[in-house]
């Protein structure tokens, strides 16, 4: 019992919920369901978006379109199944993300660990998240669905 309270209290001195990871600043990879406001209606897509300092993406801002990889097209297929196989996209820089969420994931509670990230420079951990809205400029709005964190 006494190791457990220990435990209990290094986690909440770190900020650590049993297992549960909080968003930092620092880069951040976030899988993202979208959709396109058009005259026909709301077109659905996936992308990957990058931010630098990932306490932006709680803070409406519009990533720049070389930190917006398209993993669908408005209109040609929906949303992505983020789950259950390897997803890579090249971003503008010629950066590549390749996601590996794990099948079930989007059952598992928000902060969960869902699987890992690799982008052409080192690894990440991806968590589940919990669709809140990265940004809506009028045109495009998306939302979160998992987030990935340089490990």
């Amino acid at each position: 019992m006494q190791f457990n309270a220990l435990t209990s209290l290094v986690c909440l001195a770190l900020g650590v919920n049993a297992g549960v990871v909080d968003k930092r600043s620092g880069e951040g990879v976030h899988l993202a369901n979208c959709y396109q406001n058009s005259p026909l209606g709301q077109i659905p897509f996936s992308q990957m978006i990058y931010y630098a300092d990932d306490a932006q993406a709680s803070q409406n801002v519009v990533p720049s379109s070389s930190n917006q990889c398209r993993v669908t097209n408005p209109g040609s297929g929906g949303w992505k199944t983020w789950e259950g196989s390897p997803i890579t996209c090249n971003f503008p820089t010629n950066t590549f993300f390749t996601s590996n969420i794990q099948a079930g994931a989007g059952g598992y509670n928000v902060g969960q660990y869902a699987g890992p990230g690799q982008n052409s420079f080192h690894g990440f951990n991806c968590y589940r998240d919990n669709n809140h809205q990265l940004y809506d400029d009028g045109t495009f709005r998306c939302w979160s669905v998992y987030y990935c964190l340089g490990a």
